[in-house]
């Protein structure tokens, strides 16, 4: 059986946001569309050095070797948060219920539905795993007489630019981080300064679920200090990794059921633990030989 590593790395638009003196909603539609371009080597060797992000995190995916294109539509309502992604390759969706702290991933694939559900205990578990991972990675560096930069605090660049998306006016910005080879990345974002999203998608600090982790895996730390919401994002790194995100719709305060977050049926759901292989990776088998 042909073992995929599947997460929503791809289709990552949604994020804490800074508390400025900003529109706050509670209630919103957001579309977009994602286009990214795999690194050679990817669910191998990392910009960081090691397997996936700049953390050293595995970046797991959908989609083929070169890259893919998919649709995404994120709904927004008090204590809910609900991510769909359409691709050639394949439907995933995730459902977070901020007030239980529970995260649901579905991946529809190649003749298949399954899913893993996630609790705030989970993670907070493969943080600790992926601080343990860097300070290995550190000290095997260091002794080898490799010197390793520190983590450093993103920067932010306001650029004096402006431009419409889906009907609002958007500034630039420029999020500047460094990994542990000492590079800097630069990621470009378009931001409306116009409104923000009163809930974080992810539970837990940092966005912890698994759309805050996939914007740490690809190097994206930073983005929850953009002052509004981010509309478009552009980024390549090193290793050959591109993406590119524009939101296509907004609607605020809009009116949404409550079916909309129902966990839908005919889905294989297990805990995270019983997805994950000894290292912390999610392993689902899709398909056939």
């Amino acid at each position: 059986m042909t073992k995929h590593l599947i997460a929503c790395s791809a289709a990552v638009l949604l994020f804490t946001l800074s508390q400025g003196q900003v529109k706050t909603v509670d209630k919103a539609i957001v579309k977009m569309k994602t286009e990214v371009q795999f690194p050679e080597n990817a669910g191998g060797a990392g910009p960081g050095g090691g397997p996936g992000g700049e953390g050293g995190e595995r970046i797991v995916m959908i989609g083929g070797p070169g890259g893919m294109e998919s649709s995404v539509t994120a709904y927004y309502r008090g204590d809910f948060s609900k991510i769909e992604s359409q691709s050639d390759f394949g439907n995933n969706m995730v459902i977070i219920d901020h007030t239980q702290k529970k995260t649901t991933t579905l991946i529809e694939a190649m003749g298949r539905k399954t899913g893993y559900f996630s609790t705030e205990e989970d993670n907070e578990a493969m943080r600790a795993r992926m601080d343990s991972a860097r300070k290995q990675r550190r000290d095997s560096l260091e002794k080898a007489g490799i010197p390793v930069s520190q983590p450093r605090k993103p920067e932010i660049e306001y650029i004096e630019e402006s431009k419409k998306i889906a009907g609002y006016t958007c500034k630039k910005a420029l999020v500047k981080t460094r990994d542990q080879r000492g590079e800097t990345n630069v990621t470009t974002v378009w931001y409306c300064p116009d409104f923000k999203i009163a809930q974080s998608f992810g539970s837990g600090s940092g966005g912890g679920g698994p759309m805050g982790r996939g914007m740490m895996m690809m190097g994206m730390n930073g983005l929850d200090q953009i002052e509004g919401y981010p509309m478009e994002i552009s980024m390549e790194r090193s290793n050959g990794m591109k993406m590119h995100t524009v939101v296509t719709s907004v609607k605020l305060d809009a009116s949404i059921e409550d079916k909309v977050f129902e966990i839908p049926k005919g889905y294989d759901i297990k805990p995270l633990k019983e997805m994950q292989n000894g290292d912390g990776r999610v392993m689902i088998r899709m398909g056939g030989n």
